[in-house]
């Protein structure tokens, strides 16, 4: 396929997932939302239910995914809907970024709309990124709201670390059975990220922050098997080697990435980043390989565990570089891709053994937000650092 030809099958896949998310809205006069899986213990999906709240699956990921697309596309109505979205979030009765109130209050804040107040670091009990203090600590930073409690969080996550011989690591007491993890969204990664990002955009916490994050990555790279280019995920006995960005080389390279352009300020370790960056970006392109020559694709495009964090993290490394020839390979991983799919969107695999997700992370919007970052990288922030 020609390159104008890849471009435009971008372009048109784009369409149709904006065109998909909007025909699915739920309205009820002036709230609008989605309807998300509902699923077992085992991750079955049981039934599709409406009003889940959550930035990962539910409608503030919706409203957060339409506030970056409307201001890429110029699309007026986008910016509308996830205002309205945004306007009538329910609560949640966590506090975490991905599932709970700190995700629903980043949301508001992207969509234009006054933010609930972000809790209190002393109501978080664990440390990652998808329901810890990393998450809020994050949130902060988007939000352009750091302050004490910034503080707080930084001093509470120093706390919380376990010493090693090779750096720091966070094991979680509520999710695999207290393993310390690798990767984005529950591991050393994410965390890594969350603690540079608060040193950079607050100085009052620079110095404490920026040690742990080294001594995090440390932890983290102790991991990396050089035979294979990859981390390991440690949840499983033997480990797996993914390339996802919840677990694996794909969210690894997007903070790796993030860190390079951050190292300058804080006195990041600049040799070991951009090494590992390297390792990670080309096992991205390995693992689309991989899938595509498959046929599989069983999470299709989207972010957390689809095609769309390896993709997202070739257009990183993109912009991290000016090198053309990452958009380009990307750019014909996702014409690949597209051209084994359905046209509808909605029918796309979405790695909840259920198509038919809108989700931020799990379903359409994300996989809209990866398309319009390989049409325009320059006009849509990176949503696998939720930028």
């Amino acid at each position: 396929m020609s390159e104008q030809g890849e471009l435009r099958l971008l372009r048109t896949s784009l369409n149709r997932c904006l065109d998909a998310i909007t025909a699915t809205t739920i309205r009820d006069g002036g709230r609008a939302g989605w309807l998300s899986w509902d699923l077992a213990a085992d991750g079955e999906p049981r039934r599709m239910v409406g009003g889940r709240p959550g930035l990962y699956d539910g409608d503030a990921g919706m409203a957060w995914a339409l506030a970056a697309l409307a201001r890429a596309t110029d699309r007026k109505d986008l910016g509308e809907l996830a205002a309205a979205v945004a306007h009538t979030l329910c609560d949640a009765s966590q506090p975490g970024l991905l599932s709970g109130q700190t995700g629903i209050s980043l949301a508001q804040h992207a969509a234009g709309q006054t933010p609930r107040q972000l809790p209190d670091p002393s109501t978080v009990a664990g440390s990652d990124l998808t329901s810890g203090l990393a998450g809020l600590l994050l949130a902060q930073v988007r939000m352009g709201c750091c302050g004490p409690a910034t503080l707080d969080a930084v001093e509470r996550l120093t706390m919380m670390a376990t010493q090693t011989p090779v750096g720091v690591c966070w094991p979680e007491s509520n999710s695999s059975e207290g393993k310390p993890l690798c990767g984005m969204a529950h591991g050393n990664s994410g965390i890594a990220l969350a603690l540079a990002e608060a040193a950079a955009a607050y100085p009052p916490c620079a110095g404490k922050a920026t040690e742990l994050a080294v001594q995090a990555l440390r932890w983290e790279s102790a991991w990396f098997n050089p035979v294979l280019g990859l981390w390991p995920d440690l949840r499983t006995n033997p480990p797996v080697y993914p390339a996802l960005w919840c677990h694996g080389a794909a969210g690894i390279a997007a903070v790796r990435l993030r860190l390079l352009h951050l190292r300058a300020g804080l006195g990041l370790p600049a040799d070991q980043l951009r090494a590992e960056a390297e390792a990670a970006v080309a096992a991205c392109g390995t693992e689309l390989q991989r899938e595509l020559s498959s046929g599989t694709m069983p999470a299709g495009l989207t972010l957390c565990h689809g095609l769309g964090g390896p993709l997202e993290a070739l257009i990183l490394a993109h912009e991290t570089w000016n090198v053309k020839s990452h958009l380009g390979a990307a750019r014909q991983y996702a014409a690949a891709a597209l051209d084994t799919l359905e046209e509808d969107p909605l029918a796309w695999p979405s790695g909840l053994r259920a198509s038919g997700s809108t989700g931020l992370f799990v379903g359409v919007a994300g996989a809209a937000l990866v398309l319009s970052r390989l049409l325009n990288p320059e006009q849509i922030a990176s949503p696998a650092l939720l930028l």
